[in-house]
């Protein structure tokens, strides 16, 4: 199923939010950076590759031409700043929790919310454009993770970043098919990022892990013990 191209989005991205969020996403990889006590070149490096790998995988995926942040310096400076902020004031930046999960929450669903708009611009089909918005949100703590030689926290059992995602990009392809309004299906998908990912940060909540359904349904003789050596 595909989609007809999506108008200009109402919800525009202020440089100001640009800079706090590609700012908040290299100080994060730096302080990730420095706790594996990689060289400062490794520290920068991963700056950037969190700061603006979302967008870049995002431009890249969908072929849209050159990727934002090689079109707009600006976009260096900020992952720039972050990953200054981190390398100098490392052990105090570690502190800013509450400040990291506000942002965190402010800003995922806009990030869904503009690779799934650049994704049915393209002409791509409901199953892309949700991927392509899950790509947008996680894809810079993806290459963070990678890079540093760690299974990717999107894939680990916690709490929901990469499902919240999902949900929030299917909620946008599924209102846009439907032809509501574009305030409406922008709203909607912010909202739904934003709560999701507060009731998982405030409450705990973590993705289900795999378990044996057959040994739940009907549960087996308990494995016999080993022999006691001698």
């Amino acid at each position: 199923m595909a989609f007809p191209q999506a108008a200009e989005p109402i919800i525009g991205l202020p440089v100001a939010f640009d800079a706090i969020a590609i700012t908040v996403g290299a100080l994060s990889g730096a302080l990730h950076a420095t706790r594996r006590e990689l060289s400062v070149v490794g520290i920068l490096f991963i700056a950037f590759a969190t700061g603006l790998g979302g967008g870049a995988i995002r431009d890249i995926v969908i072929q849209r031409g050159t990727p934002a942040f090689l079109t707009n310096p600006s976009y260096l400076l900020f992952a720039a700043i972050g990953s200054l902020i981190a390398f100098f004031f490392a052990r105090r930046a570690r502190n800013w929790k509450f400040a990291y999960d506000a942002l965190d929450v402010a800003t995922l669903g806009v990030w869904v919310l503009l690779g799934c708009q650049k994704a049915i611009a393209a002409g791509l089909p409901a199953i892309a454009a949700v991927f392509v918005g899950v790509v947008a949100s996680v894809g810079g703590g993806l290459l963070r993770d990678l890079l540093c030689g760690d299974v990717p926290a999107a894939f680990r059992p916690g709490q929901w970043l990469a499902f919240a995602s999902l949900l929030a990009s299917l909620t946008y392809v599924t209102m846009n098919h439907l032809d509501t309004a574009f305030f409406v299906d922008e709203s909607a998908t912010i909202l739904v990022a934003s709560v999701l990912r507060f009731a998982a940060i405030r409450w705990d909540i973590r993705t289900p892990v795999p378990f044996d359904l057959v040994r739940r349904v009907k549960p087996g003789p308990p494995p016999a013990e080993a022999a006691a050596p001698g």
